[in-house]
């Protein structure tokens, strides 16, 4: 009897224990996106019988989806899209419902950790400025002149530069720029979206002694509160008078129509002092050209991105100013995240095809 078909589109570790033995039951398909009129026309022809499809991170990324054309050239045999990645904004799962198709993710276990070490990397910078301080050190070779350069500096705020305007033999590098390099010990940051990710951002931030505060549409109960391991205070909107109070804002919300631009200059300009602002949720909550001139107001002090407005790229001022920090969207990449996204898509396509159940992580 033949195995069940399932095409694979994009790369996994093959030595995988979970790997090998999903291969005996399958018959696995490697396939690479070339144009989405080729993916249709393969659809149609070499992929007739397929019935699950495998979706590592980039998934149907080079077609703009499995959507429209593509999602209607599928062969009635495909039952489940189960894909790697925690976010699915680019299947059309209401679409794939009406035709019987599955569409399953990886929760946000696995990337919890990871993405929460990015954040904790970049409220650390955005207190004690450690970008700048390389910057100067790297420049001079030498660590007391380094800390007197940038003692003896202005900060630009429209260039996002420093800018040497004095000479002072000797720093401690307590000040840069006339400001104060602060302990994040102390201060509030108030975490946007708070599902597993914010909570473990907010438990990696507690263990550094801030005070965190938390925006969700639905307050936790007090026995979830509890269970979390550290205080935290509600909010109902980033508006909310003690959320605007903050020292540092970290989003961790996903992109729906209520979140875009939800940072914007009305936001921003209301909070109650110059505060930090991390994004690892989504680009499309901040709007960027807003951030650019909270930086250059002197209202936003830091900003740290993994995730961009128009990704894959990022607005063209953000690019060179010191009082920013970039990545790549790497806050999940670890090796460790990405063999534990391959084991449970491969268990959400055993479920549907061999159990016939409904999909262990479903989101539609």
């Amino acid at each position: 009897m033949a195995k069940p078909q399932v095409l694979f589109i994009g790369d996994l570790d093959k030595s995988l224990p979970e790997y090998q033995s999903f291969t005996e039951k399958f018959e696995c398909i490697e396939y690479t996106i070339t144009t989405k009129e080729q993916v249709i026309e393969d659809f149609k022809t070499k992929f007739q019988n397929i019935v699950a499809i495998y979706g590592a991170w980039l998934g149907f990324m080079p077609t703009g989806g499995f959507r429209n054309e593509v999602l209607g050239a599928a062969p009635a045999s495909l039952k489940v899209i189960s894909i790697c990645s925690v976010g699915y904004d680019g299947y059309d799962g209401v679409a794939m419902r009406a035709k019987d198709m599955i569409l399953t993710h990886v929760p946000s276990d696995g990337a919890a950790g990871p993405v929460a070490d990015l954040v904790l990397y970049n409220a650390l910078t955005s207190f004690r400025n450690f970008k700048m301080f390389e910057k100067s050190f790297l420049a001079t070779n030498h660590t007391v002149v380094a800390r007197a350069n940038l003692a003896s500096s202005d900060f630009n705020t429209t260039t996002g530069q420093i800018e040497q305007t004095r000479t002072i033999p000797y720093a401690f590098g307590e000040y840069f720029a006339n400001r104060k390099v602060l302990s994040p010990q102390g201060h509030d940051v108030v975490i946007v979206g708070f599902g597993n990710i914010g909570q473990t951002i907010g438990a990696r931030l507690s263990n550094i002694g801030m005070n965190i505060h938390y925006v969700k549409r639905t307050k936790l109960t007090d026995a979830e509160e509890k269970k979390l391991g550290y205080p935290v205070t509600y909010h109902s909107s980033i508006e909310a008078e003690g959320a605007l109070n903050c020292d540092l804002v970290v989003i961790a919300c996903p992109a729906t129509p209520e979140t875009k631009h939800l940072i914007n200059k009305k936001v921003i300009d209301s909070f109650a002092k110059p505060f930090r602002i991390i994004n690892i949720g989504r680009g499309s909550v901040i709007d960027e050209q807003a951030l650019v001139d909270g930086l250059k107001a002197d209202k936003i002090l830091f900003a740290g991105l993994d995730v961009y407005e128009e990704e894959p790229k990022c607005h063209e001022e953000l690019l060179t100013r010191d009082d920013v920090m970039l990545t790549p969207h790497i806050g999940a990449s670890t090796a460790d995240n990405f063999n534990y996204t391959t084991i449970v898509a491969l268990k959400n396509i055993e479920n549907v095809i061999l159990e016939g159940g409904k999909g262990l992580d479903t989101v539609n």
